[in-house]
């Protein structure tokens, strides 16, 4: 009878995950990629929850990021409802794909679930989620500054011997570019498991000796149906079960452990590779180059730092949503104004104002000198997209499919466009001839400056969104528009028509024109750096080199200033090449995060500002090179 009992007793725990009151027992979702054209995303997920509602043993749920495709208004207000039919606790963290492709700057997700990040206690185990991008610009995963200030006051907060679980969507990687500090803060408390997802596969690892795990995505797609993972945690000892839902009643099984680990009596040691970390900031230091003064910001700064050289200051903005001004000479704060939502858009300048979008759904004017908010414009969504500023005029896009001209005075609306196919990521560019933009409905867009009469519209013959000319500036030169586009083409047009002249393998997302506007340069993803003529109606290239960056994604721009052409990189690094020849002249690394920008400001100057925070004003050496 003993023998039977604990026969029956074992089988239901293997199936169940854990069913005694001493046991820690959790389910965790990854990857649901709920999708507003696929329904049977939702329907998957729908069937998940329903599963777990029916096990009391399930104490509480984890979903570990990619809960939408695109991150838009639309799937992540899906995903609420579908979520709040849970009868459990649950806790949610965003993916790449909540956060690179949102039309809100990840600003819905944070409104909607009302937290980015999370921690609580549970059976004496310390539960910490972090959210983690890239944030609207395409680049490697990163732990937001704001995020990582947030986690190292919460380990600070806990017992030295409580039990960390860390989730986060990437695994503490390479594939996340500030995964050695995100592990060098956990390491200075008890870690004893982190769990991620990203992979859609269930695999065992270590990160610099942290027990690592990353789960299943929830969708059907090569498994034996919609699935999550049932995590049961008892003495000490940690096990993961894949649990398969299926649609016929009872039919549903959970599989023996895949894997089984047990917490450690003694904290973790971290074992980091030997290479050294980067120093950064002021302490920075580099044979080509000096650094006149660094900030390092509390919070990501999702906009690039615009500078004035006139009145020598420099404006930016970050992702808790303050517009800050600092002195160009030595970085000392003037100012700063806080707006409701996370700021993307990149500052402009002009006549004494600053003009910039907030996902907060306004465009803001405020004043170069105090910050004083002069006018507002409310938009239906939130704003994501640049300015530019020419005649007095604003021109900027919006996520509610609309492009706009705003009266720089007084903020009166002008004209607007409101077929816009997608949402508008991209800074114009404007003339006296025409404004040209892009959106992520796989369209470029001209108009006339002064009515708002549409020229041409240039659709990607590619229909895919994911092949959209939306995160590139474009330019213009000889009577041509000059922009790349994620297939990692660089197509010119014809100005005035919009008729493709010439396309060209490599490019992705930056581009950058010469200062006579004889060359164009595109970064390509591949580790290369192209310069071609401007003026032939063909694909001339002047010179083509290897850029010493390696595999490169990101879309910020390209800036030239004495000769020399500023190459920003995902990975934090500033290169600089020869104009006349692309020959390398010097690179350094300024951050882990992504460079938004490097802003020339004459006497051989650079206003740089990074992803993750920090903000810079740096002198280099030209040896000559104009």
């Amino acid at each position: 009878m003993k023998f039977r009992f604990f026969v029956l007793f074992t089988t239901a725990w293997l199936l169940w995950g854990c069913s005694t009151t001493h046991d820690t027992c959790f389910a965790v979702i990854a990857d649901t990629h709920l999708n507003s054209g696929i329904p049977n995303t939702v329907a998957e997920l729908t069937s998940i929850i329903r599963d777990i509602n029916a096990q009391d043993s399930i104490q509480f749920v984890i979903l570990a990021g990619d809960i939408t495709e695109f991150g838009s208004d639309e799937e992540i207000l899906i995903a609420k409802r579908v979520l709040d039919l849970f009868d459990k606790p649950w806790y949610i963290i965003s993916g790449n794909h909540d956060s690179k492709w949102s039309e809100s700057g990840c600003n819905t997700f944070l409104e909607t679930f009302g937290y980015e990040q999370f921690s609580f206690t549970h059976d004496n185990i310390a539960f910490i989620g972090t959210n983690s991008g890239p944030n609207m610009r395409m680049a490697p995963a990163l732990i937001p500054r704001e995020s990582m200030v947030w986690l190292e006051d919460q380990l600070q907060n806990l017992p030295a011997k409580r039990p960390v679980v860390f989730i986060n969507h990437y695994p503490l990687t390479e594939d996340m570019s500030n995964y050695r500090s995100v592990i060098d803060l956990l390491g200075t408390k008890n870690i004893q498991l982190a769990i991620c997802g990203h992979y859609h596969t269930n695999q065992a690892f270590s990160a610099s000796g942290i027990p690592s795990v990353k789960c299943r995505s929830s969708q059907a797609r090569g498994y034996e149906g919609p699935g999550y993972n049932l995590v049961t945690i008892r003495d000490k000892k940690v096990s993961f079960r894949e649990r398969v839902v299926l649609p016929e009643p009872d039919a549903s099984f959970t599989h023996t452990a895949w894997y089984e680990t047990s917490f450690a009596s003694d904290p973790v040691v971290i074992t980091h590779d030997t290479v050294p970390q980067p120093v950064y900031g002021e302490s920075l230091s580099h044979p080509n180059l000096e650094v006149i003064w660094s900030i390092l910001d509390d919070s990501d700064i999702g906009s690039a730092a615009v500078a004035d050289t006139t009145q020598g200051i420099v404006v930016f903005a970050n992702t808790k949503g303050a517009v800050k001004a600092v002195n160009l000479q030595d970085g000392s704060m003037l100012w700063t104004v806080q707006t409701g939502g996370k700021i993307y858009s990149t500052p402009a300048i002009s006549d004494d104002k600053v003009y910039l979008g907030s996902t907060d759904k306004n465009v803001y004017c405020l004043d170069l000198f105090d910050g004083t908010v002069l006018w507002t414009y409310p938009t239906r969504r939130s704003i994501v997209a640049s300015p530019t500023v020419m005649d007095n005029k604003v021109f900027i896009g919006g996520s509610d499919s609309t492009f706009r001209a705003l009266d720089a005075a007084n903020g009166n609306l002008l004209w607007e466009y409101t077929k816009i196919n997608g949402f508008m990521e991209s800074k114009p560019y404007a003339d006296e001839s025409q404004v040209v933009t892009g959106s992520w409905g796989n369209q470029l867009y001209s108009f006339h400056p002064d009515t708002g009469h549409l020229q041409w519209v240039w659709s990607n013959r590619h229909r895919g969104r994911m092949y959209s000319p939306a995160a590139t500036w474009p330019v213009k030169a000889e009577g041509k528009i000059f922009f790349t586009t994620p297939e990692r083409k660089c197509y010119a047009l014809d100005a005035r028509t919009g008729k493709t002249l010439w396309e060209a393998a490599g490019g992705r997302e930056s581009i950058g024109l010469s200062a006579n506007g004889q060359q164009v340069y595109v970064k390509t993803m591949f580790d290369s750096l192209y310069a071609f003529k401007t003026a032939p109606r063909t694909a001339i290239s002047t010179w083509r080199v290897a850029g010493g960056f390696d595999y490169e994604i990101a879309p910020s721009p390209v800036t030239v200033q004495d000769g020399m052409v500023f190459v920003p990189t995902a990975q934090g690094f500033l290169f600089a090449y020869s104009e006349q020849d692309g020959s390398p002249v010097w690179n350094v690394r300024l951050s882990d995060g992504l460079i938004n920008y490097a802003q020339p400001v004459g006497r051989s100057r650079l206003v740089v500002s990074s992803m993750d925070g920090y903000v810079y004003l740096i002198s280099y050496k030209n040896d000559g090179l104009q």
